[in-house]
């Protein structure tokens, strides 16, 4: 049992809150006594409301809406969710290496230098592959953070300098980071801290290959008459710390999958039993995609819930599902940007409805709760590696279920649970509580929304012990009837009028009046013939008067 508000609420139910709280029984102008017998009525409503007014409207994924040029009530449920970033889902790794610089037999001289003299300088590139992202085959990196450390340590027996360009870093102008190495003795170091590398790009495409790294060494031997050998070295560590990108160029080729996504249908909460049929239901999935680069988005389940009932029903594709349908269990391109300069999502959208899906057996178990589950494909088969993510790029979906007002219900029952404190008859009447009091609820509705509403209600005390009944049969009492239908329309020809009574003894009011809850079962059933489909149109409206008839003895001491 939930405590929700209900989704069509009924009358009575304001009724009795009304008569707890609302109602000065302590004055009597309202109050019309007879000079007959001692009965007394009591007004407690009298209003006209649209079925918009009736419908459960709190939660703010349930939306009532009309079209231009369309009388019929839609309901939507929409929910926006971000299905993944790349803050979240791609960094960059610190990156460290070595390499030894080393002269090959043919560059080294015959016999030692004399000192004074220089060998070189002699240029060697060396490359390095930085798998920055799984999978990814990165070509541009821009910098939006990171540092650079390198130590170069003098393995030779003489000393030496050198220049250092890291022609895959550089600098806003498209410079490449150079470091000047001064003379350096044997053993010596030269040693770069923590060079900042904000605004910096890092290149990493050389000729067809991609995750490369370059570094450029020019070297040069100074001579003090020690030899040179192929066996001698200039040690050079180099590390990339503390990185992060404003954006990335590449094809970042990986299948992955994404959180499960789990929805509410908060409308639906308060239903306990459903046997309804939706007419023309549809399901827009709405992507906004800050990617450039091609999305695929895989649906491996969706699966609806009434978790009242127990019932479970999978969203299928039915058919050859035109363009633009959602696909289930198969692949979904998503449009994605294709210019950097664009700072605005691309927007594309896909749909399931009763012609493309199963969408109408979906619906019909009234579900409140949705599970999805997805698995994304970022990047593609070809050789383009063009394709850009942002840091700041993203994947939302908007889901948009909508349906009109059309369709039939057989049998649709909402349980709700309200707290009741009904009055004291001999404090706040003072009628005197014996055997002759006599109450009867009086109902009449003017009906031109085509459903019957029949209801019992339930009295609990705190440990929910039920005491007693609102309506003393087993059976259920139609409270509202539906208005007349149009056969071939489905719409309301004319309103119906309907009185209900309810009456209560003094034992019943004594027991209610020891209850603090009132738990209200309201079966909602629409009219016309059998799994005739209905209509509701932003017109229909529920006039409504109820009053309270007491009959007793009168304490007229007090």
């Amino acid at each position: 049992m939930k405590t929700r508000k209900l989704l069509l609420k009924p009358m009575f139910i304001i009724g009795l809150i009304v008569l707890g709280g609302c109602y000065d029984f302590s004055q009597f102008d309202n109050i019309k006594v007879e000079s007959i017998s001692p009965k007394w009525v009591v007004p407690v409503v009298k209003s006209s409301i649209t079925f918009n007014d009736l419908v459960e409207r709190e939660d703010a994924n349930t939306i009532i809406f009309t079209k231009p040029g369309d009388s019929r009530f839609f309901i939507a449920f929409r929910d926006t969710m971000d299905l993944f970033s790349a803050a979240e889902r791609y960094s960059l790794p610190d990156f460290n290496f070595t390499k030894q610089y080393q002269l090959e037999a043919g560059e080294v001289p015959g016999a030692p230098l004399p000192p004074g003299q220089t060998l070189g300088p002699i240029t060697k590139v060396y490359t390095e592959t930085y798998n920055s992202i799984t999978g990814a085959e990165v070509k541009y990196v821009k910098f939006s953070a990171g540092y650079i450390n390198m130590v170069v340590t003098n393995n030779f027996q003489n000393s030496i300098s050198a220049t250092i360009r890291f022609n895959s870093i550089r600098d806003q102008l498209g410079n490449p980071l150079v470091f000047e190495m001064n003379t350096t003795p044997p053993g010596g170091t030269f040693t770069i801290d923590n060079k900042d590398l904000t605004g910096y790009s890092l290149y990493l495409s050389s000729g067809s290959q991609y995750n490369t790294l370059t570094v450029e060494v020019e070297l040069t031997i100074h001579s003090q008459g020690n030899p040179i050998s192929v066996t001698e070295d200039a040690n050079i560590q180099i590390s990339l710390t503390g990185l992060d990108f404003e954006y990335l160029l590449g094809n970042l080729n990986e299948t992955f999958h994404l959180d499960d996504i789990n929805l509410t249908l908060d409308a639906f909460n308060s239903l306990i039993e459903t046997d309804i049929f939706l007419s023309e239901p549809k399901l827009t999935t709405t992507f906004e995609n800050l990617f450039g680069i091609p999305l695929a988005l895989s649906i491996v389940n969706f699966d609806a819930t009434n978790t009242n009932t127990g019932q479970q029903v999978s969203l299928v594709n039915e058919g050859e599902p035109p363009t633009g349908s959602l696909l289930l269990n198969q692949p979904n391109n998503i449009k994605y940007l294709t210019s950097l300069e664009q700072q605005q999502p691309e927007v594309d959208s896909k749909y399931v409805d009763h012609n493309n899906s199963n969408l109408e057996d979906f619906l019909a178990i009234a579900p409140n709760e949705i599970l999805i589950s997805p698995t994304v494909t970022v990047g593609d088969a070809t050789t383009n590696h063009d394709y850009f993510v942002r840091k700041t790029s993203t994947l939302r979906m908007i889901n948009e279920i909508e349906f009109p007002l059309a369709g039939w219900i057989d049998n649709l029952v909402i349980s709700d649970t309200v707290e009741v404190e009904l009055p004291d008859l001999e404090e706040d009447l003072k009628l005197i509580n014996d055997n002759a009091l006599k109450i009867r609820l009086k109902f009449k509705f003017i009906n031109s929304i085509p459903f019957n509403i029949y209801i019992q209600g339930y009295f609990l005390d705190d440990a929910n012990t039920l005491l007693t009944k609102l309506y003393d049969k087993d059976s259920e009492l139609m409270l509202v009837k539906s208005s007349a239908i149009n056969q071939t329309t489905g719409k309301t020809l004319t309103p119906t009028t309907h009185w209900a009574y309810i009456d209560i003894s003094k034992s019943r009011y004594d027991q209610m009046k020891n209850a603090t809850k009132l738990v209200i079962q309201a079966r909602l059933q629409t009219g016309g013939n059998t799994h005739q489909n209905v209509v509701v149109e932003s017109t229909n409206t529920l006039e409504t008067m109820f009053s309270v008839e007491f009959e007793g003895n009168v304490d007229l001491g007090n």
